[in-house]
Order: structure tokens, then sequence, then C-alpha cells
């Protein structure tokens, strides 16, 4: 095995947070969909141990939905989330919310933003998946993309 083989073996044995915008890059069909398609694969056979939420998996719908996705296809993605061994979805309660929101004030985060690193702090999880580049801003956590995997 080679020394960046390891490497890319240590970043997949540890939990990460998936943004929405990644699941979007396949479902839309953008130009990294090859990527992500290749990482998401190592989520979906646990290779790859993460988390997104409720929420996130709400928006990556809607924004299907006003991409012109037709209710099947919605469907059909929601059905593949089944298929994702390394995943947990995470339902957000009210007070998770609440604090979001306090993150939105203090970090100048949007608010799928701060929900998602509201997450991040209440299950100790320091990596997030995401194009997002204003993730980068944070200290404490490490935003990487689908190819550092």
């Amino acid at each position: 095995m080679r020394s960046d083989e390891l490497g890319q073996e240590k970043l997949s044995n540890q939990s990460c947070f998936i943004d929405s915008d990644i699941f979007l890059e396949l479902e839309l069909d953008q130009k990294r969909a090859f990527e992500c398609e290749k990482f998401l694969d190592k989520v979906r056979k646990s290779l790859i141990k993460a988390t997104t939420t409720c929420f996130h998996v709400d928006s990556i719908l809607l924004i299907m939905e006003n991409y012109g996705k037709e209710p099947s296809e919605l469907r059909t993605f929601l059905f593949s989330l089944l298929g994702y061994k390394g995943l947990k979805i995470l339902s957000l309660s009210l007070l998770d919310r609440i604090l979001a929101t306090k993150y939105m004030k203090k970090l100048g985060l949007n608010l799928d933003d701060a929900i998602a690193y509201c997450v991040m702090k209440k299950l100790h999880i320091n990596r997030i998946v995401s194009y997002d580049k204003h993730f980068d801003s944070l200290t404490d956590i490490t935003r990487l993309e689908p190819s550092q995997f």
C-alpha cells in the first residue's frame, strides 16, 4: 500500500457530514457528478460513515422539483437513500433549529449551513463533505470535497 493510499484509508474510516450539494451534483447531473457518485458509492457500501439531516434531504427534493424533476424521480432518490449502508439521516428537533439560528447570527451562516454545523457539533463530527466554501471560514471543522476520499 502506498502512503497516499493509507491517507485515503484514514479519511474513509472517520465520520463526516454530507452537505446537500453533494447529492445534488449527482441528481442534477452537474459537472462534478462523477466524483460525487464515486464518493457516495463508498458511503453506500459503508466504506465511509456519514450523516446528513432530514432538512437537507427535503432541501434536495425542493431543488430537484425546482429543476423540473418528476415526482417519480424524487421517489427514486428517496428510495436510493435506503440503500446507503453508511449513511445516517438525522431528524431535527425544534431545539436543534433554534440553536442553528444562533449559529446563523454568530457565524454568519445561512440556515442550511447553520443546521449542518449545529448537527456536526452535537455529534462531534469535524468534517463536512461539501463544495460550499462558506465552511472554510469555520476553524473547528474541515471542509473536504468528494475527490479527497
